[in-house]
């Protein structure tokens, strides 16, 4: 009878609010999608070391990394993305690079995310735009590394081609960021959003009513709007 009691006591703390209901697993799912967009990126950042340069400019490339960036910026927020893109960085740095190319990638990923999350709230920037603006700056940005480490200001000259290199790249990554961005955004809604009215419901509701309204709650199926992409 008392294991019984125990037991009840501690449900009745998880259910009145001193254990937020769902709390766990709603951080455990958080967790997994972060993890997921961690080793897609690093996924895409790896293939891409391994393709031909399809220009021979030091520099040049796709930025396949990047859509994982446009993704998380316009779903789950600026906090997230910068967590995963430096863990990303640090990881292929590692993993495959060195120290030259880990403060090549910072350098590119800080200049460009910062300015795209600039774009993005203040002008309100499309993922196409947000995604040129995020291949611009994340070349000024290496090439500013690259001519401050190794002293060399001839570096500079490259910039024009890498600019054009990277609004081509950039445009390509946003078009499809858009894309998946329709596809993905009923599934991050749900999961994000879900995730927030139970919190508010475990806050607001009381121990007397909580268990009825938790089997009606659980039954509804949430649905959410797209967003414009």
């Amino acid at each position: 009878m008392e294991d019984k009691a125990k037991k009840t006591s501690t449900r009745e703390n998880d259910i009145s609010g001193k254990v937020p209901l769902g709390a766990k697993r709603r951080s455990s799912i958080h967790l997994s999608i972060y993890a997921m967009f961690l080793a897609i990126s690093m996924i895409l950042g790896y293939v891409e070391a391994q393709l031909p340069t399809p220009i021979p400019i030091p520099g040049v490339k796709l930025g396949l990394a990047n859509l994982v960036n446009i993704l998380m910026l316009f779903s789950v927020g600026p906090f997230p993305t910068v967590v995963i893109g430096f863990l990303r960085i640090i990881l292929l740095s590692l993993l495959f690079g060195n120290a030259l190319t880990l403060s090549y990638s910072l350098s590119g990923f800080l200049c460009s995310f910062l300015m795209m999350l600039l774009f993005k709230n203040l002008v309100h920037f499309s993922t196409v735009s947000v995604s040129l603006i995020g291949g611009i700056f994340h070349n000024i940005g290496q090439v500013f590394m690259a001519a401050f480490l190794l002293r060399n200001t001839a570096l500079w000259y490259y910039l024009p081609y890498l600019l054009i290199a990277g609004s081509v790249a950039g445009v390509l990554i946003g078009i499809l960021g858009g894309i998946l961005m329709k596809r993905l955004k009923p599934f991050f809604s749900t999961i994000f959003l879900a995730g927030k009215y139970l919190q508010k419901f475990n806050e607001n509701s009381t121990y007397a009513n909580k268990k009825e309204n938790m089997q009606k709650y659980s039954k509804k199926s949430l649905t959410f709007p797209n967003a414009k992409v």
